[in-house]
């Protein structure tokens, strides 16, 4: 990959990595990937957006040497200091210890834990404005796209925002710009799955930084990965209202998820009453009996109804000590935020020990549901039982 000139003085330098098939142990880059950085010639000195992948410091640090002299370089601004971007930072200050490091305070706090040593460091604050060699350099908060150190700037001179992740994807393109791609297909596949896997787990933040750039006058998008934003900026952005509406829809209003399985009858018993009551108490209920057989066409129903719905509630009988495992399957594909701000709970019955409720109840409170207190039956219900379960039938609606 050559350094490309974007607009007089702004430069591409990143580094482009078509072998990568796998980023953060989960995520597939079947299209590969690229760590994008920048660099811009002022009349006061240089400046450089982002750092690059440690494994790929080489390659980033003879990009930007073929444009300056080291010395030459006053400011790195860090968008966001995940290692992708961060870990060929202290190659680049071995070169020049006098740059100064702009970030964010949470992100300048995250380099002190990287880079173990003292830099220089300038703290960006939302809406501060930085001058420096004629241009003016503007702070707009990214939090939690998707790490909670996301600082973009803003360069007004060159109506360009440097956004690192927010509005990239995963995709190796050696000709950079969004304007030469002939690959819409694969790249649209690509910028969705990365919001889906990036930043889905965050839409509320994705929507807020979606609405900021759509009120910039822009002409680049200057991201993190794939390929750089020189047309179809709104577009992209509009798509993270969109996209998000898809993968993670707005709540329903009265609506409830139950999902059970169901080994001899009794924990079906349990949800269909709680079914009934919530029905009748006008809740919008959407029932689920999942088994070895149907799950694998009910699991992105099932998903979906989740993500809409204002409590989800869990039953299952207790298998050899644990809940049924296809609990887990879908319990582990929910965003770790997905639980914020509704209710949520575990029922079941167990002819053993059951831990099947107190299990499925850990982990929906991991995933920060506001969990009422579970049920669990032995067998059938007794008298006793059946005022306790009316009890908490009770507490469901309340």
């Amino acid at each position: 990959m050559k350094v490309m000139e974007l607009s007089k003085d702004l430069y591409y330098v990143g580094v482009v990595d078509h072998a990568l098939k796998v980023f953060d142990v989960a995520i597939l880059t079947k299209y590969g990937t690229s760590y994008n950085s920048y660099l811009l010639k002022t009349k006061d000195g240089v400046v450089v957006f982002e750092g690059s992948k440690e494994k790929t410091e080489k390659e980033y640090l003879e990009h930007i040497a073929s444009l300056t002299d080291f010395k030459d370089i006053k400011y790195l601004f860090v968008t966001h200091t995940e290692p992708d971007h961060s870990g060929a930072i202290k190659a680049l200050l071995e070169k020049n210890p006098d740059i100064t490091i702009v970030a964010s305070q949470g992100a300048l706090i995250n380099l002190d834990h990287i880079l173990r040593h003292d830099f220089k460091k300038h703290v960006a604050r939302e809406g501060e404005v930085l001058e420096f060699g004629g241009y003016h350099f503007r702070f707009v908060s990214g939090i939690m796209l998707h790490w909670p150190d996301v600082m973009f700037t803003y360069i007004e001179e060159k109506k360009a925002l440097v956004s690192c992740d927010a509005f990239g994807c995963h995709y190796a393109f050696d000709d950079i710009l969004l304007s030469k791609l002939t690959d819409e297909e694969g790249y649209i596949d690509a910028f969705r799955y990365y919001y889906e896997k990036i930043m889905g787990p965050f839409p509320s933040y994705a929507k807020k930084a979606a609405e900021k750039v759509l009120a910039l006058d822009l002409d680049f998008v200057l991201t993190g990965h794939g390929p750089v934003l020189d047309c179809r900026i709104k577009e992209r952005a509009s798509e993270y209202l969109t996209i998000g509406e898809k993968f993670f829809p707005s709540v329903v209003k009265g609506q409830v998820t139950i999902v059970y399985g169901s080994a001899y009858g009794y924990t079906r018993d349990l949800a269909k009453t709680i079914a009934e009551a919530l029905s009748k108490a006008g809740k919008t209920v959407k029932l689920y009996e999942i088994d070895a057989l149907n799950y694998a066409d009910l699991k992105p129903e099932i998903l979906t109804s989740i993500y809409k719905s204002e409590m989800t509630l869990l039953g299952s009988p207790t298998i050899a000590g644990d809940a049924i495992g296809l609990f887990y399957d879908f319990l582990c594909a929910l965003p770790s935020t997905v639980g914020t701000g509704r209710k949520a709970s575990a029922f079941g019955d167990y002819g053993w020990s059951g831990e099947a409720v107190p299990n499925l109840t850990v982990r929906l409170k991991q995933l920060h549901f506001n969990v009422l207190e579970g049920f669990k039956a032995n067998f059938a219900l007794d008298e006793a039982g059946k005022k306790a379960f009316e009890g908490y039938i009770s507490t469901l609606l309340g």
